[in-house]
């Protein structure tokens, strides 16, 4: 039996063979989640005073605007553009694949990094060390929320989904005000507005408004 890379838990039943939990994999597709939600929030920072599509982002309370040179750290020539390629290509190449060319553009980069990550990570789970992929995404992550304050602030619970090999999933519902529904960027579990609504009141959150 195999051990998990990434936290060296037991893998067990249909994972007997594979390199990564189901825990330590939803943790990657997480992160993926989160870098996407905050990478557009990058150009907000350069001027606080607007939101991306218009008015200002609502952010976490002790937010405070971050200095210009944080910012053009992270979409520099070796910033989360960069860095997201890299892990991108490690996969592709592990496939023995060959990576798709970098476009032109910060944010084609990222999309294009982010949809590669998340093709081979079903395939990579299973016979990858993930180590430094799930390293180095984690370290974006907190640079990137550092910098943004994380984001516009939702209303987020833990997600109650089990997943196949038995353990509970390590991602978070996302309430969306539009639809009144929530939804697991991790494990993609859906709740609509009533099964929301329900689970919410018995984990004892405030009202919702």
């Amino acid at each position: 039996m195999n051990t998990c890379a990434l936290c060296g838990h037991g893998l067990a039943g249909d994972r007997s063979l594979w390199t990564t939990c189901h825990v330590c994999q939803s943790r990657i597709t997480e992160c993926l989640g989160e870098i996407e939600t905050m990478w557009p929030l990058l150009s907000d920072c350069l001027e606080p005073t607007r939101g991306h599509t218009g008015p200002r982002v609502s952010r976490s309370s002790d937010w405070t605007p971050p200095a210009a040179e944080q910012v053009l750290d992270l979409i520099g020539p070796m910033g989360v553009p960069h860095r997201l390629y890299l892990r991108y290509a490690d996969l592709a190449v592990a496939r023995r694949l060959q990576p798709q060319r970098r476009p032109a553009g910060a944010d084609a980069t990222v999309m294009r990094s982010l949809r590669g990550i998340r093709r081979h990570l079903p395939w990579a789970a299973q016979a990858v060390d993930l180590t430094q992929v799930h390293r180095e995404l984690r370290t974006i992550a907190e640079d990137l929320r550092r910098v943004t304050g994380g984001g516009v602030q939702t209303h987020r619970i833990p997600c109650p989904a089990e997943l196949p090999d038995g353990t509970t999933c390590v991602g978070q519902l996302v309430y969306d005000d539009a639809t009144r529904a929530a939804r697991c960027r991790t494990c993609n579990t859906s709740l609509d507005p009533t099964e929301w609504l329900g689970y919410w009141v018995k984990l004892g959150q405030p009202d919702l408004v």
